[in-house]
């Protein structure tokens, strides 16, 4: 952060070439100057004693996202330029305090936004640093949860050029196996007992009271699977439809009752 304050990058320009994008340059520096020390003072802001509320970036941060979410393909050029850094100033902004605390949810769900409209490449995520601070929000569990959420998908779709995946859903590739729910795992610590007790296992697992491990009903919890089961219903056969044959057929008459309506106009006239 001190590096940031004391040499602000610049861009190089040719001798009497003619930049059309000098100002939003300009204005792009001087803000990430401010981004920076308003970070820097929120963090001395937590680190006294007695703690001060961190107040200096929610009250820069309705002027970075108007500057963020400027609908101009030159400015959001400019702002991913490694060059000019800005990022690196936004993850001033959403690392946590000296204190262990995230920023305001305030600051996290609007930069989260607003990264997620810019064109940002691998060049500018190793410049700025950003990456590691959206693995860190998906791999913390103290942001929110819609927080979370933003930030694997920021996450995945910067990723995903990297590791020469397509973003087409079709073309997915998940991992599978195998999976029935009638089959009863044994377990390795089950294997060295006897009946009578196994049954006497069984019989005081019935009749303990009831605690969230031994209810007798799902727990609903937020989870991401990343394993699919294998159907295990029969494909095909003799009188099979394939699949996105109803909206084939759908189409097909669709289409011949606007040439049967097309007819019916020219035989009118």
């Amino acid at each position: 952060m001190d590096a940031a304050l004391k040499n602000p990058t610049k861009r190089r320009r040719r001798a009497g070439e003619v930049d059309l994008n000098s100002m939003a340059d300009e204005e792009i520096a001087n803000l990430r100057i401010r981004m920076a020390e308003a970070a820097q003072a929120d963090v001395a802001a937590r680190s006294s004693n007695p703690p001060r509320p961190a107040m200096h970036k929610l009250k820069l941060l309705p002027e970075v996202t108007a500057l963020l979410n400027r609908n101009s393909r030159d400015v959001e050029n400019a702002i991913v330029d490694p060059e000019n850094n800005l990022l690196e100033s936004v993850r001033f902004f959403l690392e946590p305090l000296s204190d262990g605390s995230l920023p305001a949810y305030n600051i996290q769900r609007e930069l989260f936004s607003s990264l997620a409209k810019l064109p940002i490449d691998k060049e500018s995520l190793i410049s700025s640093g950003l990456g590691k601070v959206v693995l860190f929000y998906t791999k913390s569990k103290k942001p929110e949860l819609g927080i979370k959420r933003a930030a694997e998908r920021l996450l995945g779709e910067w990723t995903r050029p990297i590791l020469k995946r397509s973003d087409d859903y079709r073309k997915r590739v998940l991992a599978s196996a195998e999976y029935d729910p009638t089959v009863t795992r044994p377990n390795a610590s089950s294997q060295h007992i006897s009946t009578a007790e196994a049954a006497a296992i069984a019989k005081a697992r019935a009749l303990a009271p009831p605690v969230k491990t031994n209810r007798a009903r799902a727990e609903v919890e937020n989870k991401t699977y990343t394993i699919v089961p294998r159907s295990t219903q029969v494909a095909g056969g003799a009188f099979a439809r394939p699949l996105g044959a109803s909206g084939e057929d759908a189409f097909r008459r669709m289409k011949a009752r606007q040439q049967a309506m097309a007819g019916a106009k020219k035989a009118g006239r």
